[in-house]
């Protein structure tokens, strides 16, 4: 089935750090970020959580090429806080433990974005439909 256009994605963290990790690869996952930040008719959406974890990646796998990346998608970013119904929806699909990946998913339900990521724990969220979500190769694939 094709993926549908998205007005507005969200890259979780996973995506950033494969992309920053070993900057000097450009990997698939460095070259979706680049496209991504090119693309004018898309709307790269997150919440203050999501932004404290790539500052905080970045720091982890520091280069120019992180830093660079880092700024251009805070940048970039639209940060939302997320209305406590949307969290609440999302609730039943996350373990307790898994607090931002709820955050994350409850942003993407408010917003009717996309999210990006190879992280299993929004496995039931995405089989459910309340959310697309697309690993990084399906990303790759459509933009």
């Amino acid at each position: 089935m094709p993926l549908p256009r998205a007005a507005a994605v969200l890259l979780d963290t996973n995506v950033l750090v494969s992309a920053i990790k070993d900057p000097a690869r450009q990997t698939a996952t460095f070259r979706l970020l680049v496209r991504l930040l090119e693309r004018a008719d898309l709307r790269l959406v997150g919440n203050e959580v999501l932004a404290e974890e790539y500052l905080r990646y970045a720091e982890v796998f520091p280069s120019p090429t992180a830093k660079a990346l880092l700024s251009a998608l805070l940048e970039r970013m639209e940060i939302v806080r997320v209305e406590d119904r949307f969290l609440s929806a999302c609730a039943p699909y996350f373990a307790a433990e898994d607090v931002a990946d709820r955050l994350h998913a409850a942003t993407c339900l408010q917003l009717g974005s996309v999210l990006v990521s190879n992280d299993r724990h929004f496995e039931r969220i995405r089989r459910a439909g309340l959310i697309p979500v697309r690993t990084v190769t399906e990303a790759v694939r459509t933009w």
